[in-house]
């Protein structure tokens, strides 16, 4: 991962870099892919999304270390999620490798890195967990995304935030 060209991109731009290296690992894993579109559905929001909390609500429920830590939907009182996606999830982490949830929580963080803050600079604190997400994918032996689809995703539009874009269109696996 060429860092340089990662600090040219906004952090919408970022975050959409940390799903297109999620969804390589569900490529490559094999996966169903259609057992993932819901997960997939909520994490591209946030390229597009106006408010971060509607964002942060949902994916910190998704993360399975958080939804795992519960046999039942009635044991927690979970915000967004619903009792038919938490069963489904549910059983979907059964059988997940550890790769999809450390994914899962950077992405989270990454999303979260300058919530409620101006991007000074070039959004250091967000650079860094696009640089940790990018070196597990490579420890793993995951396909990084080629950088060049995010580069037209500029920090120095919305003060570093970037305009809101359809990500869904970077994705491999939602229109599939």
């Amino acid at each position: 991962m060429n860092l340089e060209q990662m600090k040219q991109i906004s952090l919408r731009g970022r975050v959409a870099y940390g799903i297109c290296c999620f969804e390589n690992v569900l490529i490559t894993l094999e996966y169903d892919l259609n057992d993932w579109k819901n997960v997939l559905n909520y994490l591209w929001q946030f390229t597009n999304i106006q408010h971060l909390d509607d964002w942060n609500e949902i994916i910190v429920e998704l993360i399975p270390e958080n939804l795992m830590e519960f046999d039942t939907y009635e044991e927690q009182e979970f915000e967004r999620l619903s009792c038919e996606e938490f069963v489904s999830l549910y059983q979907l982490y059964q059988s997940t490798e550890e790769s999809i949830g450390i994914l899962l929580r950077d992405i989270y963080e990454l999303g979260i890195s300058h919530a409620y803050s101006v991007i000074e600079g070039y959004g250091e604190s967000s650079l860094i967990l696009v640089h940790r997400i990018a070196d597990y994918m490579l420890q793993q032996g995951f396909p990084l995304p080629d950088m060049v689809s995010f580069l037209k995703y500029s920090i120095n539009e919305n003060r570093g935030w970037g305009n809101r874009f359809d990500g869904t269109v970077l994705s491999k696996v939602i229109h599939k």
